[in-house]
Parts: structure tokens; sequence; C-alpha cells
């Protein structure tokens, strides 16, 4: 499959800086009013690999499928967001909180996953092969089965 395509084989949505400032200025603007003002981020199969999200929220957004390898996830808020197959090989996550986020069959290979909150994150099928600064509690607090691959040390 080609780097640039979503694990769907589609060609990914290119998202331009611009746009994507707009899409988060929306989404923050739904979250703060229950949905009464803005838009909710809808970025399924985008391609944002590398993009700069330090502290973003993307709470309740839909990522399925989209491109974030190497994404800067930095402290960013991502509870109950739906990033089911979601490319984020090599990803920096800490501090991110993905509490109740759906990365089912999502690629984390070396994300870094220090201070993750996992709690209740659906981690099924999801391979955390060389994930950096995971640890048992985290896993432990995160939703796994006997698809999801686990780095060796856990």
């Amino acid at each position: 499959m080609d780097s640039n395509q979503g694990s769907t084989g589609q060609n990914p949505k290119e998202i331009s800086k611009e746009e994507l400032k707009e899409i988060l200025y929306e989404h923050q603007l739904w979250v703060g009013s229950a949905g009464a003002k803005g838009k909710a981020a809808n970025l399924n199969e985008s391609f944002l690999k590398g993009a700069v999200l330090i502290g973003a929220n993307l709470e309740k957004a839909n990522l399925k499928n989209a491109n974030l390898y190497g994404a800067y996830l930095k402290n960013a808020k991502l509870i109950n967001s739906n990033l089911e197959g979601t490319n984020l090989r090599g990803a920096n996550l800490r501090w991110a909180n993905l509490e109740n986020a759906n990365l089912q069959g999502a690629n984390l290979i070396r994300a870094d996953l220090q201070a993750t909150n996992l709690k209740n994150t659906q981690l099924k099928g999801a391979n955390l092969k060389m994930a950096e600064g995971l640890t048992q509690e985290q896993i432990d607090q995160a939703l796994t089965d006997e698809t999801t691959v686990l780095p060796d040390n856990i």
C-alpha cells in the first residue's frame, strides 16, 4: 500500500494548514457549545502526515483511516474520538487524552505514548509494536484482545 493512502486504499483528502486551522476552530466552537455552534471535525481519510496538533482539542472528532504518520499530538484532547484504522506510526501522543477513543486497527508502531491516557481506549487489532513510553498500567486500563500487538517489554 502506498504510504500516502488511507488504510482503505482510497486516495486521502489533502488538507491545507489554513483548512485545518478552520476545521479546528469550528470544532472548538462545536465542542464548547455542545453542538449548538460550529461544526464537528470530520477528518476521515485525511492526509495529515507530520501535522502539528500540539494541544489540539479533537474531542469527538472523526479521524477514521486518517494518515497521521509522525504527527505531533502532544497534550491533544482526543476523548471519544474515532481513530479507527488511523496511521499514527511514529506520532507523538505524549500526555494526550485518548479516554474512550476508538483506535481499533490503528497503526501505533513507534508512537510515543508516554503518560498518554488510555482509559477505556479501544485498542483491539491495534499495532503498538515498539511503542515508546507505554506501560502495563496503561494497557490494563485500555480495551485489548488477542489481536492487539503489544511491545515486547509488555
